[in-house]
């Protein structure tokens, strides 16, 4: 009598089992008028499932577990709930995988004791207790898998899929699984095989993402660093410049003094120390692009403080053949890592080249410095050990690629050349 009613808690307790979890893992949510929806699906399959034990007996009403159950409720969370077909099936299909738990454990239970009861006992447990954990802690994530891209989707259903076939057609519908075939026992093993594979190209692919994001979000990173510090250069411009113009009449009054007392001298030297306060303040014309010129001033300050002597030869239109942000930060990281590979020398003579110019809509960039340290070159890329450095080169890079261009790195004479084609 015991065993009687442990088999008819333990049928119930799995049928709900695998309504629920087949419903959340899709991402139905766990509400309370869901739960009473499936609920109601429970007690029609239940009744469906009573009356064909009643009139076919339990060998058959087994067989026909498929039909009687499965197939109504991927039907019911296809059209119900509209989630697609396919869908519907590899969440139910899961969700009788993980029934597959509670099965071993029963079997464990009653090869260490001998006892039906404790066969039961074991998998009613096992069934909640796990209902509990995968509501908790599993669903969330298989709502997200079951909203992947499509290919990605099929490799990670691949294993529930092939499972519940083979269980149904080895073990339900024939006996086929305990025929000592060897065929039908590696079979299960095979699966695993072309599934580990599955994933392993699944997780390196998101891995390859995961990487490309990173680089990216670097150099972002390192755009929004670039572009602050020019920001900055540009406050503290004008805040100079507002103070000079606010200073100009005590200025122009110290100069008509000095004329006045026939200081000529005095009063050239003093015009020449207010030019030099001026210059800082001013964004020089390169070219007719202004946003060039704004990068170009900034970084031949940048040069002149460092006592850097900065060349640059451009020749380009007022619209460039790109976007002007982009070429800004090219140009931008190109600078920069001229600047710090001058900083490293200890001779006097530091220089640094710049050419820039247009022909047939294509934008040509060349940039040319001195170097001590020679670096070292992968798949003709110019490599850093050092910590945080190495981020200026993989940006122009990024951008050069993303504008379908060309960029060489090359070293002659101890003279490092990078040479752009946009």
């Amino acid at each position: 009598m015991l065993v009687q009613i442990l088999t008819f808690i333990h049928n119930l307790t799995t049928m709900l089992f695998g309504i629920y979890i087949s419903a959340f893992f899709l991402g139905v949510k766990q509400e309370r008028k869901n739960i009473f929806t499936l609920f109601l699906l429970f007690a029609f399959e239940g009744i469906v499932y009573i009356i064909n034990f009643l009139l076919w007996g339990t060998e058959i009403t087994d067989r026909l577990y498929a039909i009687i159950i499965h197939l109504p409720l991927i039907l019911f969370l296809t059209l119900y709930y509209k989630y697609p077909f396919i869908s519907s099936c590899i969440s139910v299909f899961s969700a009788y995988l993980c029934c597959q738990l509670s099965n071993w454990l029963g079997l464990l239970a009653l090869t260490l004791t001998g006892r039906e009861w404790c066969y039961y006992t074991s998998r009613i447990l096992t069934t909640v207790i796990f209902f509990f954990l995968l509501c908790k802690f599993v669903c969330r994530t298989t709502e997200a898998i079951f909203a992947r891209d499509t290919r990605e989707f099929y490799i990670i259903g691949f294993l529930p899929t092939i499972y519940y076939f083979f269980d149904y057609s080895f073990t339900k519908i024939t006996n086929l699984l305990y025929s000592n075939n060897k065929i039908v026992i590696e079979f299960m093993g095979f699966v695993f095989c072309i599934s580990y594979f599955g994933f392993l190209f699944v997780y390196f692919r998101e891995y390859e993402k995961k990487q490309e994001l990173k680089q990216y979000s670097d150099l972002m990173k390192m755009q929004l660093l670039s572009i602050e510090k020019e920001i900055e250069q540009v406050k503290r411009s004008k805040e100079k410049l507002s103070i000079l113009r606010h200073d100009m009449r005590h200025h122009l009054n110290i100069i008509l003094s000095q004329l006045q007392n026939n200081n000529t001298k005095k009063a050239a030297e003093y015009i020449e120390e207010i030019g030099n306060l001026y210059d800082d303040t001013i964004i020089a014309a390169y070219c007719h692009n202004e946003m060039i010129n704004a990068v170009i001033s900034i970084y031949h300050a940048r040069f002149t403080d460092m006592k850097i002597t900065f060349h640059c030869d451009i020749s380009i239109g007022e619209t460039l053949p790109c976007p002007d942000t982009a070429i800004c930060t090219i140009l931008s990281n190109a600078l920069e890592n001229s600047m710090h590979a001058l900083e490293e020398m200890t001779t006097e003579k530091k220089w640094a080249n710049l050419t820039i110019s247009e022909k047939k809509n294509h934008l040509l960039i060349q940039m040319e410095n001195p170097i001590v340290r020679i670096p070292k070159f992968v798949n003709g890329i110019p490599t850093s050990g050092k910590k945080g450095h190495g981020i200026g080169v993989k940006s122009i890079i990024y951008y050069v690629e993303q504008l379908n261009g060309q960029c060489h790195f090359s070293l002659t004479d101890n003279t490092f050349i990078l040479r752009i084609i946009i």
